[in-house]
């Protein structure tokens, strides 16, 4: 009886946490952009997937960097040259970057294309100090250089932030560039 009284009242309680997650759902276009934008700011680490040459995805953990307080979704990504991720990416440019936040129950994923920079002026705006354990010689070395990510679609989820359309938290909301270079709800 108590397994019974128990599961009645989880089963009441899990109802009315959905009715009230449903009833504030916000899936406007400025609220997803900003907690897209919140989600990406979060993130210490994301996965990056690419397409592997044995036809398997790639997916590896990766630090993302952007300017913070930057509306653009472009992220750099700082690696060696001849790096598998690279070789990749000379075959087919299309990558997915993947972001988790589980204090939200959020995600965010980026679709886009990935462009490998050697420029000296691009590979000093993404690099960071602590990267010198792997690149000795810095920024300007020839064995550092970016994975400029220019994002194309967006997907994004956020119970804490009330992104949560149907059916319920089993579905993201999407966002596409225009050719305006704006985004749009999918």
């Amino acid at each position: 009886m108590i397994n019974t009284l128990t599961n009645k009242v989880l089963n009441y309680m899990i109802a009315r946490y959905k009715s009230y997650k449903q009833k504030s759902c916000n899936t406007t276009l400025d609220h997803c952009i900003n907690v897209a934008q919140h989600l990406r700011n979060k993130a210490k680490y994301c996965f990056l997937i690419s397409n592997g040459n044995d036809g398997w995805c790639s997916t590896r953990l990766v630090q993302p960097i952007f300017k913070k307080n930057h509306s653009s979704f472009t992220i750099g990504i700082g690696t060696h040259p001849e790096s598998k991720k690279v070789q990749e990416l000379w075959l087919n440019n299309k990558v997915t970057l993947a972001f988790e936040n589980t204090r939200e129950d959020a995600s965010l994923v980026i679709y886009g294309k990935a462009f490998i920079e050697t420029e000296i002026d691009v590979k000093r705006q993404y690099w960071q100090k602590v990267w010198k354990m792997f690149f000795p010689g810095g920024f300007k070395s020839k064995d550092y250089v970016v994975l400029r990510v220019e994002p194309q679609r967006m997907e994004v989820l956020s119970f804490k932030q009330n992104i949560t359309p149907e059916p319920f938290g089993l579905k993201s909301v999407a966002l596409e560039l225009n050719q305006e270079k704006q985004w749009d709800l999918a």
